[in-house]
Formats: structure tokens, sequence, C-alpha cells
């Protein structure tokens, strides 16, 4: 009878939190928020959508079960990327044909927002590390 309730408590701590598909699902959504309020005023990616990568990377890796804990590493890039190719359409250049500009917006959105990205990747990994050995 003690083993079953301590394999219970065991289970319910490890399922506590969010899963893989909810992670990255919620990182999405917040992401595309983020980045509408900073494209929205001047039709560029300034550095709100970026900081709130972080933040949200933060929220993602704090947040996940710890079952699913690989989908925090994974949320930052995924949604950065999903947000840009949804929302960052606003922020498109506006010469050349339409293939052109899209490269444009995704090879700049990427490269120009490397070291955030980067950042909050690795963000992830570290607490990701911390949780994992917790």
């Amino acid at each position: 009878m003690a083993q079953t309730q301590t394999l219970e408590s065991a289970n319910s701590a490890t399922s506590s939190g969010l899963t893989y598909a909810r992670t990255l699902l919620t990182s999405i959504v917040l992401m595309i928020l983020v980045m509408t309020i900073d494209v929205g005023p001047n039709k560029a990616i300034d550095y709100i959508a970026p900081a709130g990568l972080v933040l949200i990377a933060l929220f993602a890796s704090l947040k996940v079960s710890k079952g699913d804990l690989i989908a925090a590493v994974w949320a930052p890039i995924i949604s950065w990327f999903v947000a840009l190719i949804t929302v960052g359409q606003i922020a498109r250049p506006t010469a050349g044909s339409n293939k052109e500009r899209e490269l444009v917006l995704i090879l700049h959105g990427l490269a120009d927002h490397a070291w955030w990205i980067l950042g909050a990747t690795l963000l992830s990994a570290a607490i990701v590390s911390i949780r994992r050995f917790r």
C-alpha cells in the first residue's frame, strides 16, 4: 500500500507542468503576441520581440513537465520561426519579387537576431539541465 502511494506521488510529480505539445503551443502563441506588439507600430522587429523570446524561453523551461524537458530547448527556435513567418510578414521588405522578399525576411529575421535566439536556447538548456538533476 505504501509503495502504491509512493509511486502515485512520484507519477504526479513528474506529470505536473506543461506537456511537450502544450509547451510548444504556449511558446508559439506568446511569441506571436509579443512580435505583434513589436512589429505593429513601425513595421520592424526591434527589441521587444527578442527580449520577449528570452522571457518566453524562461517561462517555458520553468513550467514544462520533467518528462518533456527537451521541449523547452526547442521552444525558442520554433516559436521565433513561426512568429517570423506569420506576424513577421508585416516587417517584410517592399523591394523585389515575392520570393526575394520572403527569403530576405527569413534570412534577416534569423541572422539579425541569432544572438537572442541562441541566448534564449542556451538559457532554456541551462535551466532544463538544472531541473533534470534536481
